[in-house]
Formats: structure tokens, C-alpha cells, sequence
């Protein structure tokens, strides 16, 4: 075995292959490991999800897949049936089977809520492993709860807010394909009512916002970077300036970050500055487990906030 995989090696021996639920095996991206700090591995049951940031040789990629693959055949012939490396050097990313066969449609489950994914075709798989921490958090603050789930994505936090006893679930993104598949998640769980989505722009749809409101939790979760529609470094503060429009005495906010370039202190003054002291910092939600960072700076940002009791 080449040396330099050895923490791959190592991390697949202390991840929660058993439990067969999605999970990050390992966090090159956290910098902990310097060498491999642009590998990440993932479980997505059954197949191992390998990605790289960084453009790899042929021969590098061969020993790599090959290494990772006779652990898997030896350790969890199983659970682990296949594995796909996806390239995300340069501008399109590329998916590829490196070994077995995908289930379709491929379904992964945590915490008891499943969820369609796909390897294949997109660069992003359908769920973030890294936002596990923040889908708790929804699932434990949902319950009776009227939540407001802003660039919702697949919905997963709807998912979780449904699965916490949420009465309803708004959800908001600009894509009508990636709200498809939310509604196929919701059909999947049995989640079919007291949900709805919105295949809006937020930027132009508070109107829609601020007449269903007021909300009992705000999650808003934005992309780092989508061309064309929003800039986080540039966007994020009008959706911030809008959000007392949408409270009540008791409602709670998850404000998300993805940036490397905004730090949390950076991301609690834009917030501060925006929200004209009708919010008030709670905590920050702790990393989800595996995702272990260098620099916490640079990693996710998940900060929880409430309606502020101190007259704005």
C-alpha cells in the first residue's frame, strides 16, 4: 500500500460503516492531513463517494481507487458495493463508476430520513453530509413549528423539520428541478402534507414571504456562489435586512455559511449589521462528527439565532 493513503486507510477503519447510513469517512478538506488535503471520502450506503479538487495522474488515481476498493472487498464486501470517483478540478466536475454498479434510484438514509441522491450526474449528490449537525438541530426545534426553509435545495431540512413534528414547511428555491426532487424526498418519507414549495427567486419574492409570516424557525442556507443569482458575499445581506419582517416573539434562525473567505467573527457583523438588532446570537451549532477542521474559520458556519428581546 502506497503510504501517503494510510490515513484513508485508517479513517475507513473508524468510520460508522455499520451503522449504513450516509456519513463522511474522510475530511481532507479540514486540512488535517496536509498531503491529502484535497481528498474527501464519503458513504453514501452502498458505495464509497471519493472526490478530489485537485487534478490527479493516471497512475495516482489507479493505486488510490484500487487501494480503497480491496479495503472495502476485504473489511465490507456487504455493505460496500461500489465505488465512484468524481474529479472537481477546474470547471466541470466528472463523475465515474470506478467499481460496481449504482443502485437506481439510489437511496441513502440518516436519522431515520431518507433521501435520493445521485453520484452520477451532478457535482452536487443531492445532500450536503456536512449539514447533518444543522438537519439535528431543525429535527430537535420543528415540532408544532411553522418553519421557513430559504434556497431550500432538496428540502433536506424540511425533511428533518417534518420528521420533528413541524405543522408546515415552506420551501423557497429558484429551481424548479432541484424542488423536484424535494417533493419526490417528501413523497419518499410520507411527508405529503402541511408542505409547500416555491420555485422562486428570494431576492424578489419577499412579498410571498412577509404575507405567510410570521415563522417559528428561519433556516436560510444559501450557495457560496450560483451564477447569475446570487453572490454570498454579495447577496447575503439583503435576504439579512428582510428576515424581521419575519419573526415573532419566539422564533428561532439558522443562518448558514460556506464561505472559506468569510470567517465567523466577519459573518456575525454582516448579520449584526442587517437584521437592525432584531436578532440576537444563541451559538454556534457544533461541526458534524468527522468533519474535523484546522481552521474553523474556513469551514462551515451554522449559527443559531432568536428574536431578539431587547427593544431594537
Amino acid at each position: 500500500m502506497t503510504a501517503n493513503f494510510t490515513p484513508l486507510i485508517t479513517a475507513l477503519e473508524d468510520a460508522p460503516i455499520l451503522k449504513n447510513e450516509l456519513c463522511r469517512v474522510f475530511h481532507g478538506r479540514g486540512h488535517s492531513v496536509e498531503a491529502l488535503s484535497h481528498i474527501n471520502l464519503d458513504f453514501y450506503p452502498p458505495s464509497l463517494f471519493l472526490v478530489s479538487y485537485d487534478e490527479i495522474d493516471e497512475q495516482t488515481l489507479s493505486e488510490l481507487t484500487n487501494v480503497v476498493w480491496q479495503w472495502a472487498q476485504k473489511n465490507q464486501p456487504e455493505l460496500i458495493t461500489s465505488l465512484v470517483y468524481q474529479q472537481r478540478a477546474g470547471v466541470q466536475s466528472q463523475n465515474t463508476v470506478v467499481y460496481g454498479q449504482l443502485p437506481n434510484p439510489h437511496v441513502v438514509t440518516e436519522n431515520g430520513i431518507r433521501f435520493l441522491v445521485d453520484l452520477q450526474s451532478r457535482q452536487n449528490t443531492g445532500i450536503f453530509p456536512d449539514m447533518r449537525s444543522g438537519r439535528e438541530f431543525v429535527m430537535a426545534n420543528s415540532k408544532h413549528g411553522k418553519v421557513l426553509n430559504l434556497f431550500s435545495y432538496t428540502c433536506g431540512f424540511s425533511l428533518a423539520a417534518m420528521q420533528g413534528g413541524a405543522d408546515h414547511v415552506m420551501n423557497m428555491d429558484m429551481s424548479k428541478g432541484v424542488l423536484k426532487v424535494g417533493k419526490q424526498n417528501h413523497q419518499l418519507n410520507g411527508f405529503e402534507r402541511g408542505v409547500s414549495f416555491l420555485p422562486h427567486d428570494i431576492l424578489k419574492s419577499f412579498g410571498k414571504l412577509k404575507k405567510a409570516a410570521p415563522f417559528d424557525l428561519i433556516i436560510v442556507d444559501p450557495p457560496s456562489f450560483q451564477k447569475g443569482s446570487f453572490i454570498l458575499t454579495k447577496d447575503y445581506q439583503k435576504v439579512l435586512r428582510r428576515l424581521p419582517e419575519l419573526l415573532c416573539d419566539t422564533t428561532q434562525l439558522l443562518l448558514c455559511a460556506n464561505s472559506p473567505e468569510l470567517g465567523e467573527d466577519a459573518f456575525k457583523a454582516l448579520i449584526n449589521e442587517n437584521t437592525q438588532g432584531a436578532i440576537e446570537f444563541v451559538e454556534r451549532l457544533a461541526p458534524t462528527e468527522r468533519f474535523i477542521e484546522v481552521d474553523s474559520d474556513k469551514s462551515l458556519k451554522a449559527l443559531v439565532y432568536k428574536t431578539s428581546q431587547i427593544p431594537a
